[in-house]
């Protein structure tokens, strides 16, 4: 990972999408969709180019993580306080901003609406359960899980250079449709 996240610049096209346009300087580098302005809790998918002097790619990417760091009482459907310890998260100049969505292996999206600690992997979020249609589940939550940020991007393919493309912002969870 780069040592300064890149910070893409963000564009409305429309309401349901958005043009992202960065520059990828190392493989696994990231966008942090929330640091660029437009608060983005997350997206439900995206379509990236990568271009280089010699290619231009379909960016591979996947969302940042966050591992459940709870060895003790096991996590309730009700909780709305959640520890994590490690991941794929923000760092120093890439923090977690809320408000995020995270998603648990059941499905179950939730609204981080405080990271206790937004710069390190280590903190305790504030959540809002089952959003936007999903339901709530202990499910996913069981110490050493892995919940997924779904408004911070890693870049995974191996081609540097200028990003392009299109990001689909899920809605929020408050006034899903509006």
């Amino acid at each position: 990972m780069a040592a300064d996240a890149i910070l893409p610049k963000l564009f409305n096209l429309q309401f349901n999408m958005v043009e992202v346009g960065a520059t990828k300087v190392t493989q696994n580098d990231w966008l942090n969709l929330s640091k660029a302005g437009l608060y983005i809790k997350g997206i439900a998918g995206a379509i990236l180019n990568t271009c280089s002097n010699s290619a231009n790619v379909a960016e591979t990417w996947t969302y940042g993580t966050l591992t459940i760091n709870n060895s003790g009482t096991a996590y309730t459907a009700t909780d709305t306080t959640i520890v994590v310890g490690s991941g794929l998260y923000g760092t120093g100049t890439n923090p977690r901003v809320v408000p995020y969505y995270i998603r648990t292996a059941s499905g179950e999206i939730l609204e981080v609406t405080a990271d206790s600690l937004p710069l390190t992997a280590a903190g305790t979020l504030t959540v809002r359960r089952g959003c936007l249609g999903t339901t709530a589940s202990a499910t996913g939550l069981a110490h050493t899980n892995v919940v997924h940020i779904l408004n911070q991007i890693i870049l995974t393919s191996s081609t540097v250079g200028p990003v392009q493309g299109v990001i689909f912002p899920m809605p929020d969870a408050a006034t899903p449709f509006a």
